[in-house]
C-alpha cells in the first residue's frame, strides 16, 4: 500500500503512548444511555435529555439508548460500551442546575436515589465489574430535579435547563471526538 493510508497505519496511535486520541481513531463503541421515569415529573430529565442530544449531535456510530427504568435488564448494554454517556436526573440543592460527573464523583451519584422507580444504576455498575465488561470512560450529565412526584412532563425550570446540559452533553461526545 502507497499514500497516506499507508503511514497512517503505522502511526503514533500504534505506537505505546497511544492515548485517548488513538482510542477515538480506533473505533471504541459509544453509548448514550438515557435512564429515567416520563411519568414522575423531572425524573423523566434523562428521555427528555436524549432527544435534545439526538437533535444537537445525529452521529452516526453513537448508540442513543432511553433505558427508561430498565434496571438490570441495562447491563448488557453497560457491558457493550466502551464510553458511556448517561443522562439522568442527578441530586443537588438548586433544581435547573446543568451537572457532569465522572471519576471518583461517580459512586456517590449512583448511590443516591432520586424517585423510588430509578434505575439502579449502582447495581448495574457493580456487575459489569464483577464480569470484567465495564466501559473504560463513563460520564454523567444531567439536571438537578424540581420535584420527582407523580405527573407527566418536565417543569419550568429543568425545561429552560435543557439546552444547556444538551450542549454539555454534546461536548463530551466531542471530546471522545466520535
Amino acid at each position: 500500500m502507497s499514500g497516506p493510508e499507508a503511514g497512517a497505519e503505522a502511526g503514533p496511535e500504534a505506537g505505546p503512548e497511544a492515548g485517548p486520541e488513538a482510542d477515538a481513531r480506533a473505533g471504541l463503541r459509544t453509548t448514550v444511555l438515557a435512564v429515567g421515569n416520563t411519568i414522575m415529573a423531572d425524573d423523566g430529565i434523562g428521555p427528555a435529555l436524549l432527544e435534545a442530544l439526538r437533535q444537537a449531535r445525529p452521529i452516526a456510530g453513537v448508540d442513543y439508548v432511553d433505558g427508561g427504568i430498565g434496571g438490570m435488564d441495562l447491563l448488557p448494554i453497560v457491558e457493550d460500551a466502551d464510553r458511556l454517556l448517561i443522562l439522568d436526573a442527578v441530586a443537588g440543592s438548586e433544581p435547573g442546575q446543568v451537572v457532569r460527573l465522572d471519576g471518583d464523583q461517580l459512586p456517590r451519584l449512583l448511590a443516591a436515589k432520586l424517585s423510588p422507580h430509578q434505575v439502579g444504576l449502582l447495581d448495574v455498575f457493580g456487575a459489569a465489574r464483577l464480569l470484567k465488561r465495564e466501559p473504560r470512560e463513563i460520564v454523567v450529565v444531567g439536571i438537578v430535579p424540581a420535584t420527582v412526584e407523580l405527573a407527566v412532563g418536565l417543569t419550568d425550570v429543568v425545561r429552560a435547563a435543557l439546552p444547556r446540559a444538551a450542549a454539555l452533553a454534546a461536548a463530551v461526545l466531542d471530546a471522545w471526538e466520535v
